[in-house]
Parts: structure tokens; sequence; C-alpha cells
């Protein structure tokens, strides 16, 4: 194809990609709205699409050996709202995807039910504590791995619980259990090594003995590894010939020996 044709082509292909949408929904078959209904009633979409009155669909059918269709699901205002593969003759949904946003009255909803569902755990809240007892509180669904998160923000006591409910991928509030408590200060352990590296060193170079040692030394290095739970060695090397090392307790951030 000459080259001015296949730039016309590319431009037609992101021209459809865009307005296919609004296009399809104007002249949609009667096979592609059944699938459309069949998406619609499935209990992964009902609720979500009674939340965005305007929502928009548009569908096609696959052919091939499986025959399904594929059915989008957009908001009045243009946001994704999901999509899902659909079999006419069997009236199923074979696998889907929602966008739905958890806000506004949904959103105080939701919270309500999750926060209770932890105050009520006596297991979670011996680890955790008073669920209420936070600077402010976020839950949102996590459609990819059907969870419900509940991140309570205590700064460097934060937590984030993940539950799911029994029937899955629906988005359901309804018998939920917890399947994971996440501690955001927990870094990884590189990260968290780095950190107490750069504490050793900062406590290390405060003392004037260690300072002094290195005084006018340009271009002067330091590292630290760890000999107890609590004790760093610092080493401070310049040129590579050890000046100075100090063992620092980085509980109590002082110096207890220099060398």
């Amino acid at each position: 194809m000459p080259r001015r044709g296949a730039a016309w082509l590319t431009a037609l292909l992101v021209f459809a990609a865009a307005a296919a949408p609004w296009a399809a929904a104007q002249r949609m078959t009667a096979a592609e709205q059944r699938a459309v209904d069949v998406a619609a009633r499935h209990p992964a979409f009902a609720a979500g699409l009674a939340r965005n009155p305007g929502w928009v669909a548009t569908a096609y059918g696959a052919g091939g050996r499986y025959d399904v269709y594929r059915v989008d699901f957009g908001s009045a205002s243009g946001a994704e709202l999901g999509w899902a593969q659909v079999g006419l003759d069997s009236g199923r949904v074979y696998a889907w995807e929602t966008y739905f946003e958890v806000e506004g009255d949904y959103y105080a909803e939701v919270e309500a039910v999750l926060l209770e569902r932890l105050r009520g755990d006596p297991e979670l809240t011996a680890l955790i504590g008073d669920v209420d007892d936070n600077d402010w509180t976020w839950v949102g669904y996590e459609s990819w791995r059907d969870t419900w998160a509940v991140h309570l923000e205590r700064g460097l006591d934060s937590v984030v619980v993940y539950l799911r409910p029994e029937t899955p991928f629906v988005g359901s509030l309804e018998r939920l259990r917890v399947v994971q408590v996440y501690f955001p200060a927990v870094v990884p352990v590189a990260e968290w090594l780095g950190v107490r590296e750069a504490e050793a060193v900062a406590v290390a170079f405060a003392d004037a003995r260690v300072a002094g040692a290195v005084r006018g030394l340009e271009g002067w290095t330091a590292s630290a590894e760890p000999l107890t739970e609590r004790v760093w060695r610092v080493r401070f090397m310049w040129e590579g010939d050890v000046m100075v090392e100090a063992d620092v307790d980085l509980v109590g951030g002082v110096v207890e020996a220099v060398e």
C-alpha cells in the first residue's frame, strides 16, 4: 500500500476506535442488543449500571469457533464502565471486568457496611485495635482481584484491610471475609535496609570524633551493616582506606563506640 494510503487507513482506524461506541449504539443489530441485555442483567453489572443513568453500550459478534459477543459499557459522560464476553445461545456471560466508581451515596453505604464488618471481627480488632481510631478512612473495590479495601490512616501505623465476598466477582457486600491485612509502613527489605543504613550514617557523623576523622577529606564515603537488631557498624572510607568506624545504637540514637 502506498505510504499515503497507509496513513489514511491508520487515521481511519484511530477515528473508528474513538467513534465506535456512539456510532455502533445507533445501529445495533438484534443479536448485539440481546448480548447487551444478557450482560446488563448479570450481577456484576446490574447494580452498577443502575447507579449510572444514561449508560451506553456497544457490542459485536466475534464469530469464529466460539461465537462470542463482546459488549462494552460506558457512562453518559464517556467513562468506561466495563466489558463482557457473552454467549447468546447459552445466555451466559463468560468473562467480564467492571470499572464502576465507588462514590456519592453508594460510597457512604459501602463505607458503613465495611467498617461495621471490621468492628465485628474480634480477631482483627485484637490485631489492629479500635477500627474507629484513625485520622480518616478510604474504601474502594478492586475488580481485578474481587476485593474490597479499607484504608485506616494512622500515619506510620496505617493499615489496609482487604475483604472478599462469598459470591465472586460481582462486587457483593454480603458474607465478607478478611483475606489480607496490609501494613504500608512495612516496606521491602532492601528499602528498609537502605533507610536504616542512612540513619546509622547520620547518627555516626553527628559524633564529633567521627566528623573530625573525615574533616577536610574531600570525597569520603560511608557504609553501614547491622551487627545486631539494634546496633549497626558504620565505616567511613577515603581513597580506599578506613578512616574511622563507629558502632551505632539505632534504637537509642547514640554512638556506642568509635575506632
